[in-house]
């Protein structure tokens, strides 16, 4: 393992060529921001860089300025974008929002972001989520040692690789935050693997020893890992873990300690399958899609939360109308096109189902399950096995014109991004419809390869 691991920080760590030329433009942005008149007391640089734990390639810069705490949350956002706007002029940069807006740009082929931030003496009182960051670095800049940067760097990489690295919506998994937590708990990249290979539902980790864990369990009882965070007793560093994503991380530690190769690392890409091997996995499912425009003016880490928000609504009113959802994933280029994908039990139901009701005897709620059903019923009331049943009429049989119904009621009641990328385009694709997507979008034979594989891909 030796090898490969000094094979991997080889390719993930940056020259210290690199790392001069990252520090040099974060030096000359924070010297702008502090030379400017206005109501900010500091500016300081954030992020993995600042703690130099980022890996080659990566192109982050991070910029928190400072705000005194009595400042009024009008005046703090105005502020905010005005310096941002200053520091950043002439470069193209858009207005992204998180609490409050922040403004991004790329800045000689960095992506930079200028955040506002409150400055604060301890995280009680905090006025914004981002008026950790400051004490996240400070904590971390001092617990750090050269060694462990390394050890940051592998675990980086290896989550990255086997596809559970970011805590935004698209992965739903951890941020580097945690990935250094991590090697401030177990000192290595190898015994972090080795600890993670045993995890189970509900694993708590908290360095300052704030809590037993009987009691941290209690405050998130629906986490599947739990990281205390160092600076604020009272926040799981983990929350946007799924589950999923906790049980792919175990698997993956335990299939690289029986076998280590460099693919969890950097797997392979995607090898998209051809149209005929499509068609004939197509034809062995039940899958239907729904069809979207990418709205414009939207950043991706936003779209993608409300993608999985929608998702999970459209499968919910599926099942409300019994088509069984086996399984469903969303997707998106994040330029035009977005794709929410349903692999059901059937794609069309009879057109009636039985209803069974209370006891025979039971003539009181026997009136109370007739009355339920009014003006739907075409067979019954009759007894069968001791119990009142009915056969009724459904609603909807064929799920691609129910799809149609929903994605009009989400047209008019969702979410003013939604509504945007209803009311821009949207289609029911069945399997032909699936088919030709594929045939003109790179990035959704990637995703609809790998869906159909339902692989993971560090596995034999």
């Amino acid at each position: 393992m030796e090898k490969l691991i000094g094979k991997v920080l080889a390719k993930i760590t940056p020259s210290a060529a690199e790392y001069r030329a990252e520090l040099a433009l974060a030096d000359k942005l924070i010297g702008k921001i502090k030379s400017m008149e206005g109501k900010h007391v500091d500016a300081i640089l954030a992020g993995s860089l600042a703690r130099n734990t980022h890996l080659k390639g990566d192109r982050d810069i991070d910029i928190f300025v400072l705000f005194p705490k009595h400042l009024l949350r009008e005046e703090f956002v105005k502020e905010g974008l005005r310096i941002g706007k200053r520091v950043l002029k002439g470069y193209k940069w858009f207005e992204a929002y998180s609490e409050h807006p922040y403004l991004r740009a790329n800045v000689n082929g960095y992506d930079v972001e200028i955040v506002p931030s409150y400055k604060i003496a301890n995280a009680s009182e905090l006025k914004s989520a981002v008026d950790r960051t400051a004490f996240h670095t400070k904590y971390l800049l001092k617990n750090l040692s050269e060694k462990h940067r390394s050890e940051v760097r592998l675990l980086r990489q290896f989550m990255k690789g086997i596809r559970c690295y970011g805590a935004d919506l698209k992965f739903a998994s951890v941020p580097g935050y945690v990935i250094e937590l991590l090697i401030l708990e177990y000192g290595t990249f190898e015994n972090c693997l080795k600890a993670i290979a045993e995890w189970h539902f509900g694993k708590v980790i908290d360095l300052e020893g704030y809590w037993n864990e009987k009691d941290a369990r209690k405050m998130f009882p629906e986490a599947p890992l739990i990281i205390i965070d160092p600076i604020d007793k009272k926040r799981n560093v983990a929350a946007a873990l799924a589950k999923e994503q906790f049980e792919r991380m175990v698997l993956a530690a335990n299939a690289f300690l029986k076998k280590p190769n460099e693919k969890f690392f950097f797997p392979e890409l995607v090898k998209c399958w051809g149209i005929g091997k499509i068609r004939q996995m197509l034809s062995k499912k039940e899958i239907i899609a729904l069809q979207l425009a990418y709205p414009k003016n939207v950043l991706s880490d936003i779209m993608w939360g409300e993608l999985r928000r929608l998702e999970r609504k459209v499968a919910t009113q599926l099942k409300q109308r019994e088509f069984d959802v086996l399984r469903s994933d969303s997707w998106t280029d994040e330029k035009k096109t977005i794709a929410l994908i349903y692999e059901l039990k059937e794609l069309a139901l009879p057109k009636t189902m039985g209803r069974i009701g209370p006891f025979a005897e039971d003539l009181e709620n026997q009136k109370r399950f007739i009355a339920a059903h009014k003006g739907k019923i075409i067979s019954g009331p009759r007894i069968e096995k001791g119990r009142w049943v009915i056969e009724t009429r459904r609603e909807f049989t064929d799920v691609k014109k129910l799809l149609c119904v929903i994605a009009k009621e989400l047209a008019k009641k969702d979410k003013k991004d939604v509504r945007r990328a209803i009311k821009s385009g949207c289609r029911v694709l069945d399997k032909e419809g699936i088919e030709a997507l594929y045939g003109k979008n790179g990035e959704f034979q990637r995703f609809l390869t790998r869906y159909l594989k339902g692989k993971e891909e560090f596995l034999e």
